[in-house]
């Protein structure tokens, strides 16, 4: 059995605006992308309530597949990706500095199909202590 993690990332592999509520793979520690992908998300901040995560990549470059909690993305650079989604739905989605977006809890791998690099914060919400 995996062990549900309790942190949340701001810019989940650099998802998009097109986000909808899908039913998508539940987020474990094993999933956890500062495991996965540790050359491509900085730890900005964290305390018992969030966590918040610098994610990066070059041109050409792949995320493997992770998942992050509930999550807001804050844009810090323009960029342009493709999202293969738990579900394997597979989207396309441009944004640019300053963009802001909601991203329920959801598991996705990533690919920066652009020319520019891909910096965002991920703002994960832990769940609260009962």
């Amino acid at each position: 059995m995996r062990k549900t993690t309790q942190v949340a990332a701001l810019l989940a592999a650099f998802g998009g605006g097109m986000f909808v509520n899908w039913a998508l793979a539940q987020v474990t520690t094993s999933d956890d992308p500062l495991i996965i992908e540790p050359t491509h998300y900085k730890v900005r901040f964290e305390n018992d309530r969030v966590r918040v995560l610098e994610g990066f990549d070059a041109p050409g470059e792949k995320i493997a597949m992770h998942g992050h909690p509930d999550t807001l993305m804050v844009v810090l650079s323009p960029f342009k990706r493709k999202l293969t989604l738990g579900n394997g739905k597979v989207l396309e989605t441009e944004s640019k500095p300053g963009d802001v977006r909601w991203m329920p809890k959801q598991a996705h791998a990533g690919e920066n199909i652009g020319d520019t690099e891909t910096r965002a914060l991920f703002i994960e919400f832990k769940q609260p202590a009962r």
